[in-house]
C-alpha cells in the first residue's frame, strides 16, 4: 500500500458520510451543488470523454456496467464510478474495468486535497464538502488523469440533488422507479419521477427503462387484495404511467430527446439468459438502446457483439455464486423490485433445504422484500449490518418479519430465527451440506461480508 494511502483515505472519511446516517438530509444534499461545480471547475478537466449519466431506483449499476463492458470492449479506455464499495475505495473509481490502483487513488486524493485548499482561498465561508461529493469530484479527476474516453456516473440518491448531476453528460439512463427513500425523495411516484429525472439535461438524449414491462404490474384495483403493509409501496400501472408522464414533460420542456423502450427484446433476455432473476434481462435491454443511442445504429454484428459483451460482464453481488456445492449467493437486493428479480430466479434451483440470510437498512421496503422472498425459503435467519447506525437491529426486524410470515399461507412461512452477528452465520455457512442452497440478500453490505467470511 502506498505510504500516503491512509492518509489520502482520511481525506474522504473525516468528511460527513451521508451513507451511514439513519436518515440522510436530501434537502442538504443539494444545498452545496453549485459551490461543487465551482471547484470542479478549477479542475484541469479537458471534457473531451463522453459522459453516461445514470439514475433508478434499481438496475442502475447493473446498467452501468454493461454499457461499460459494451464500450470497453469496443476499445474505449472506461471510466466507471458506482457507489457503496464492498471492500475498498478503489472499487468505487473503476478504470477499464478494474477498480483502480491504490496509489492512482491515493495521488488523486491528495492532489485533490491541495486543489481544494486553494480553491477555500478564494471562495470561502461555503458548506463543507461531504465524503460523496469529493469522491466525485475524485472520480472526475482520475478518469482525467487516466484519459477515459467514456465516463459513466451512476447517481448516489435521487438525481436532482445528487453531487454526480454536476456533470455535462452525453447521454442520460433512468433505469426504474420504485417507492424508495420517500422522506428524501416524495410519497408519489411521480414525485420520485421528477427527482430521478432531475438529471435530464437540455438537449441530452434520455433513455428511460422505466416502462418496460408495464403491463405486467398490477392495477390499481388489484391492491385491495394485498396486506396492508403491501398497499402503498405496491408500483400499479396507474402510478407508473404517471411517473412516466412526469419524465417526458421533463424532457420535453428542455429539448431532450427521449427514447422509451417499452419491453425485453429476444437479442436482450438471451444475453442475460444465465443471470438469476429477470432484472438483469430488463438492464440488458436498457443498455442496448443506450448504446445504440450513443454509438449510432447498429448492424447485426455489431449488436451480436454487444450482447456478448452484456452476456460476459461481471456484476459483484447481484445474483453472485459464491459456491455451488453448497450453492450459496449473494445478491444486494434492497428493493422489492429486485428482491422479485431474485427470488423469480431462485424459483428453478433445486436444494435439499432453502437458507435465507437477511438483513436491512432502516430506510428500505423491508416488509415488500420479505414477501417476495420468503416464501422461497425454508429457513430465514435475521442480523444486522455491523458497523452502520443504518443497519436495523434483530429487534427491530424480527417483528416485522414476522409481520410477513403470518399473512403468507402457512406452506410458504419459513421458519424465523435472529443472529445479530452475522459473520458467524456465514462462518457456520462452510459446513453446509452440498445439497443445500444459502442465500444473502437485502443490502449490498450484507453480500460483501458473506463473500468475506466464505472466501476466507
Amino acid at each position: 500500500m502506498p505510504r500516503d494511502y491512509q492518509r489520502a483515505i482520511d481525506f474522504l472519511e473525516n468528511r460527513t458520510n451521508y451513507e451511514r446516517f439513519r436518515q440522510i438530509p436530501y434537502d442538504r444534499m443539494g444545498e452545496n451543488l453549485p459551490r461543487l461545480a465551482r471547484f470542479v471547475g478549477t479542475l484541469p478537466l479537458s471534457r473531451r470523454a463522453k459522459t453516461i449519466h445514470l439514475a433508478g431506483t434499481k438496475g442502475k449499476g447493473t446498467t452501468a456496467l454493461f454499457l461499460e463492458k459494451i464500450f470497453r470492449d469496443r476499445g474505449a479506455r472506461t471510466g466507471l464510478f458506482t457507489s457503496p464499495h464492498l471492500f475498498a475505495w478503489e472499487e468505487r473509481f473503476a478504470v477499464g474495468g478494474v477498480p483502480c490502483a491504490a496509489d492512482d487513488l491515493a495521488e488523486t486524493l491528495l492532489e485533490l486535497e491541495e486543489r481544494l485548499a486553494a480553491f477555500e482561498k478564494n471562495d470561502p465561508g461555503g458548506i463543507p464538502f461531504t465524503a460523496f461529493e469529493l469522491s466525485t469530484a475524485a472520480a472526475l479527476l482520475l478518469f482525467e488523469k487516466k484519459e477515459c474516453d467514456l465516463i459513466l456516473l451512476e447517481t448516489g440518491l435521487g438525481g436532482r440533488r445528487d453531487a454526480t448531476n454536476i456533470c455535462r453528460p452525453d447521454l442520460v439512463v433512468l433505469t426504474s422507479l420504485g417507492y424508495e427513500h420517500q422522506r428524501q425523495l416524495g410519497s408519489s411516484l411521480a414525485e420520485i419521477a421528477a427527482e430521478k429525472g432531475g438529471i435530464i439535461k437540455p438537449r441530452v438524449p434520455v433513455v428511460s427503462g422505466i416502462g418496460i414491462d408495464r403491463d405486467r404490474l398490477p392495477p390499481s384495483s388489484a391492491l385491495g387484495a394485498l396486506p396492508v403493509f403491501l398497499r402503498e409501496k405496491t408500483v400499479t400501472r396507474e402510478a407508473i404511467s404517471g411517473a412516466l408522464s412526469v419524465i417526458r414533460r421533463i424532457a420535453f420542456d428542455l429539448g431532450a430527446p427521449l427514447f422509451e423502450p417499452t419491453r425485453v427484446g429476444p437479442e436482450a433476455a438471451a444475453a442475460a439468459r444465465n443471470r438469476i432473476g429477470s432484472a438483469p434481462a430488463r438492464c440488458a435491454q436498457i443498455a442496448l438502446s443506450a448504446a445504440e443511442l450513443l454509438a449510432g445504429p447498429s448492424d447485426a454484428v455489431r449488436r451480436r457483439a454487444w450482447c456478448a459483451s452484456v452476456r460476459d460482464a461481471v456484476l459483484p453481488a447481484r445474483g453472485e455464486i459464491l459456491r455451488r456445492a453448497p450453492l450459496v449467493i449473494v445478491d444486494g437486493a434492497h428493493t422489492r423490485d429486485s428482491a422479485a428479480s431474485l427470488a423469480e430466479g431462485l424459483e428453478p434451483l433445486g436444494a435439499a433445504r432453502r437458507t435465507l440470510v437477511f438483513a436491512a437498512l432502516a430506510d428500505k421496503d423491508v416488509e415488500g422484500i420479505l414477501w417476495e422472498l420468503m416464501p422461497k425459503f425454508d429457513r430465514v435467519f435475521l442480523t444486522e449490518i455491523p458497523d452502520t447506525p443504518r443497519s436495523l437491529g434483530v429487534g427491530e426486524l424480527e417483528p416485522r418479519a414476522r409481520r410477513v410470515a403470518a399473512a403468507l399461507s402457512p406452506d410458504r412461512a419459513p421458519t424465523i430465527a435472529a443472529e445479530a452477528d452475522a459473520a458467524k452465520l456465514f462462518r457456520a455457512a462452510r459446513d453446509l451440506p452440498a445439497d443445500e442452497l444459502l442465500c444473502a440478500a437485502g443490502s449490498f453490505r450484507l453480500a460483501a461480508l458473506a463473500a468475506a467470511a466464505l472466501r476466507e
